[in-house]
């Protein structure tokens, strides 16, 4: 007698939590203010996502949900800086002649947190947890990610996997003319936009800042560090300073 094959069960969990980062990730609007003349690229990993509440007066680009999702415009949340520029080009705008600022998280956090929200979400892993099996080791998991091109994801998969893992100098492209740590974006912020004329009252929450603050830094070892080293080179240099460049340039 032939078996019958039946359908996996559907992981009501993991779909509820996969909606929930994609939600988050799309929090991330590229925040446009013609008329300030600026441009900001939240971070994608979702750490600074109150800086929008803050700048709405002076925001004046609408912003799509997603990409082709509305024929008004073509901005759409999450888009990265290299996809900025050719949305700028597509409407008679010079990106390059307003302030391009980019928030980044430190690497060793970022990729922490980016391996615990897949675990969290990926159909494998969580299968593989189902069936007691643990997850994949976090070392050879860092090792097989990239910091630009696929990331942490994989061809049309979903973008806050693929932007995530993607290094400061992949994700910035040469086209940011000013880059702002995730740790230190309200002071930083706060001092450039009084330098344009401009004060937002940026109100970071506790809350606001959970996400990021959940990744277990314990799990890097020698191998992982040094990996983290070498791939991150850049953006490590950022955290080796008192303040971003923006601070120093404005």
């Amino acid at each position: 007698m032939l078996k019958t094959c039946s359908m996996p069960p559907v992981d009501h969990c993991a779909i509820k939590i996969n909606a929930f980062l994609t939600k988050l990730f799309q929090k991330q609007i590229m925040l446009i203010s013609r008329r300030c003349r600026f441009v900001l690229f939240p971070d994608p990993m979702g750490s600074c996502h109150w800086m929008r509440r803050a700048l709405e007066p002076w925001l004046d680009q609408p912003v799509a949900k997603a990409k082709g999702d509305s024929a008004r415009t073509f901005f759409f949340r999450g888009m990265s800086p290299a996809e900025a520029e050719l949305a700028f080009d597509m409407t008679g705008h010079a990106f390059r002649s307003y302030t391009r600022i980019a928030i980044v998280q430190n690497p060793y956090r970022k990729m922490a947190q980016l391996y615990d929200r897949i675990a969290a979400t990926d159909r494998v892993w969580r299968t593989r947890h189902r069936l007691g099996l643990p997850d994949p080791n976090f070392g050879r998991w860092l090792h097989h990610t990239r910091a630009d091109g696929t990331g942490a994801g994989y061809p049309h998969g979903p973008r806050w996997r693929r932007f995530g893992a993607w290094s400061a100098d992949a994700w910035c492209d040469s086209r940011i003319s000013h880059i702002v740590r995730a740790d230190t974006a309200k002071d930083e912020l706060d001092h450039f936009f009084r330098q344009i004329g401009i004060s937002p009252a940026f109100a970071c929450r506790a809350s606001d800042q959970g996400v990021s603050q959940l990744a277990d830094m314990s799990r890097y070892n020698a191998t992982s560090t040094e990996l983290i080293r070498t791939r991150y080179k850049s953006d490590l240099r950022l955290f080796h300073t008192a303040a971003s460049d923006l601070r120093l340039v404005a």
